[in-house]
Order: C-alpha cells, then sequence, then structure tokens
C-alpha cells in the first residue's frame, strides 16, 4: 500500500498531492522562511500521526465496549455499560483535536508546497479517485514524451480485485482524444507484449489509468468469456471509461 502514513494520506485526500514520503523533512534545517514553514509542517505532521493512533484506540475502546452490551442485551435483556460514557467523552475529544490538527496540518502543507516544487518529470503519482486515498494510487513512469506506464499500488489492486500490484498494467497516452489507455502486462524495463488490448479514449488522466484496472478486473472475471475490447457491449465499455 502506499499511503501508509497517516499525514501524507490526509494530505492526498485534501490536495491529491501524493507524497512518497515527508519531503519536506529535506527542507527543515534550511534558515529561511521555506524552513521555518517545513518545521512547523514537520512538528504538526507527527502530533497528527500521534493523534490518529490516539482517536483509533479511542473509537476501539468505545466499539468494545458497546459490543459487549449487545452481547450482554442479547444474553439477558439487561444493558450494563459501566465506563461506556468515559470512553464515548474520550473519544469525541480526540475527535475533535484530531479534527484541528487535520485543519493545521492542511494549511502547513499547503503553505510550504506554495514554495516549493515538487514531482520527477519521468515519475508521478496519482489517486485513482481524487480526494479518496482509499482506493489506491497508480504510479506513473514516463516511457515517451507523452505515453505513462501504469502500475497500481497493493491497495489499488484489491479496490479493484486484481491480481496485479506493482507491476505495469498498462500505458496511457496523451492525445487530442483525451488520454488513451492500453492493457497488457509487463515488468517496469521490458517492452510491450504482443498481447495488448486498446480501450477507449478517456477524457482526464484519472479515468484512463482506472480504466486499465478495470479491464483487468473484466479479464479474471466469469463475464469476460475470451472477448476483446472491441466485443465488449456498449455498458461494458461506458462502464470502462467512468
Amino acid at each position: 500500500m502506499f499511503l501508509t502514513d497517516p499525514a501524507l494520506r490526509r494530505i492526498a485526500a485534501d490536495t491529491n498531492d501524493v507524497l512518497p514520503e515527508h519531503l519536506w523533512r529535506h527542507d527543515t534545517a534550511t534558515l529561511d522562511a521555506l524552513g521555518d514553514l517545513a518545521r512547523v509542517l514537520h512538528k504538526t505532521a507527527r502530533e497528527f500521526t500521534d493523534s490518529t493512533t490516539t482517536l483509533d484506540q479511542a473509537l476501539a475502546r468505545t466499539g468494545g465496549l458497546a459490543e459487549r452490551a449487545r452481547q450482554g442485551l442479547a444474553a439477558r435483556a439487561d444493558l450494563h455499560m459501566a465506563g461506556y460514557h468515559q470512553a464515548l467523552t474520550d473519544a469525541l475529544v480526540a475527535r475533535e483535536r484530531h479534527i484541528v490538527l487535520a485543519t493545521v496540518l492542511v494549511g502547513a502543507y499547503r503553505a510550504w508546497r506554495n514554495h516549493r516544487t515538487i514531482g520527477d518529470r519521468d515519475q508521478r503519482h496519482l489517486l485513482l479517485y481524487p480526494g479518496d486515498p482509499s482506493r489506491g494510487v497508480a504510479t506513473l513512469h514516463r516511457s515517451e514524451a507523452d505515453t505513462w506506464l501504469v502500475l497500481p499500488d497493493s491497495e489499488a489492486a484489491s479496490a479493484f480485485d486484481i491480481p496485479y500490484s506493482d507491476r505495469v498494467i498498462g500505458e496511457v497516452s496523451e492525445s487530442a482524444l483525451g488520454w488513451t489507455p492500453t492493457a497488457y502486462i509487463a515488468s517496469l524495463h521490458q517492452p510491450p507484449p504482443t498481447m495488448a488490448y486498446p480501450l477507449p479514449a478517456c477524457d482526464d488522466l484519472a479515468p484512463a489509468c482506472r480504466s486499465l484496472l478495470r479491464w483487468w478486473h473484466l479479464r479474471h472475471s466469469d463475464t469476460w468469456r475470451n472477448r476483446t475490447p472491441d466485443q465488449l457491449d456498449p455498458a461494458e465499455l461506458a462502464h470502462l471509461t467512468t
């Protein structure tokens, strides 16, 4: 899974910037305004990560007490919830602190990002669903000027129910028609195999990457029936491009 760090996951959800690590750490030793922003961001990211753990533990305690109360109600039609009010109060307090820290985190990140250029011209990371890290990340490697190889992370492979993670599932090419995906399975440093499946063009990059994942999901389903993209019905083709 790509976005395992809570701070990076929250930043991706709010800004669609997918970072491989806390890149601002490299600026924390800088003695200028950028360094000041990086230090504030670094401190806030650590506090947000700690807050995520605290909130998760508080919710787990509340959930455990609620489940035991349900079991007691089912067994004896009695409701005994000792400690529930305190656990619920702790969870609500943790939630409020988490909300505040999330706002500060994203604000600090935007301030730092306004002064820092990010991105390798030959590699990029993309949320497959903007604003929703739970559907995974595609890593894109440039193979030609307007063509990118697409590698889904394990969270994306799980979300789309395909057996391919962290390997090339095809490519997307930009043209006057938009983004055209071509599905094939390969390793990162080998040429495309002869068995490739051109798919319908999409309006944007993220739908084109999703189209590759959806094709491989269909390809491994019982409804594939040895068909090519040209043999899909209109509803199946429309589903590929949404």
